[in-house]
């Protein structure tokens, strides 16, 4: 039973909750979406879980934070539609390797050129491991297009939901709202600034990419600013001013559509990396305009070991 628990809170430590409950209606939506892809998640996470508690991570383990990078690596095995053989093989060894890549990563960020701004590692193994995987399954690899809505209303609602929902490569509306109630079970703030960056991604990709409402009802320009929202505005910055917060939260939102059209330009998997290199440059930037603050050290899914 305390194995299921870690499983469960490794799926919410996606989203920075640590949180059972949340992380079964979390599966609970992805289910609905691809049970498949459900059942892969909750290996990668008990996978990860592990065997980062044979390396002495039982801290993490229990808080959930050993077992998220492994629960995306199965939704990347479910997503691509791999045959059943492959994608639990693809799940099992990506999420033993993000174990491997965690360290080497938290140890990159340990050096004394990136130590001062305590960069977390957060989803960085999961974005190096199923990009590797998705190289060497190319030839299997047949991802379903992302769900639309040209209709101004549904659109909407539908960017709503799958803005969640694609964090965790699932697809529409209901998941999605599956997911932000887990969240706001978890933690209100966590929900609240989740939604502040679906919203604030919304607007910018209307006025400064000049998206259509078929384009942003995808989630496909917001699910990184769900992200980058929550990490900046109810975990990382916590000791900063809510103002402080609400407008980092809102710049990064903005952010992370540009890194997202580049990358879009180059052969890189983009997954989660306009979320993360958006954190990083935040946080390094706070690092170098206030090298008297420090990073406050909290229980999340992307703290650095």
């Amino acid at each position: 039973m305390q194995w299921l628990i870690y499983t469960l809170r490794g799926i919410s430590q996606i989203f920075f909750v640590s949180n059972a409950l949340s992380g079964a209606l979390i599966i609970v939506g992805v289910a609905l979406f691809n049970p498949l892809m459900a059942a892969l998640m909750l290996l990668g996470s008990l996978v990860q879980s592990g065997v980062g508690s044979l390396h002495g991570h039982k801290e993490e383990v229990v808080d959930g934070r050993m077992g998220f990078n492994g629960a995306l690596v199965g939704a990347f095995a479910g997503f691509a539609h791999l045959p059943l053989n492959l994608a639990i093989l693809a799940t099992l060894l990506g999420a033993v390797a993000c174990v491997s890549v965690h360290h080497l990563v938290a140890k990159l960020f340990a050096s004394s050129a990136l130590s001062k701004a305590a960069l977390p590692v957060s989803t960085a193994p999961f974005c190096l491991v199923a990009g590797t995987l998705e190289i060497l399954t190319l030839t299997f690899f047949d991802p379903a297009a992302a769900s639309s809505s040209s209709q101004t209303g549904s659109g909407l609602l539908l960017s709503l939901g799958n803005s969640f929902a694609e964090v965790v490569l699932a697809d529409g509306w209901l998941t999605g709202l599956i997911i932000i109630a887990a969240l706001f079970i978890g933690s209100v703030q966590v929900g609240v600034f989740g939604l502040v960056g679906v919203l604030f991604a919304d607007l910018t990709a209307s006025a400064l990419l000049h998206s259509d409402i078929s384009t942003i009802s995808t989630g496909l320009q917001g699910y990184s600013a769900v992200l980058v929202a929550i990490a900046l505005g109810a975990i990382f910055w916590t000791q900063q001013r809510l103002t402080v917060r609400f407008l980092s939260a809102v710049l990064a939102s903005a952010v992370t559509l540009v890194i997202g059209f580049l990358l879009a330009l180059t052969p890189i998997p983009v997954f989660t990396w306009p979320f993360l290199l958006t954190m990083w440059l935040f946080m390094l930037a706070k690092m170098f305009t206030d090298k008297s603050a420090k990073q406050p050290l909290a229980h999340h899914p992307a703290e650095a070991l």
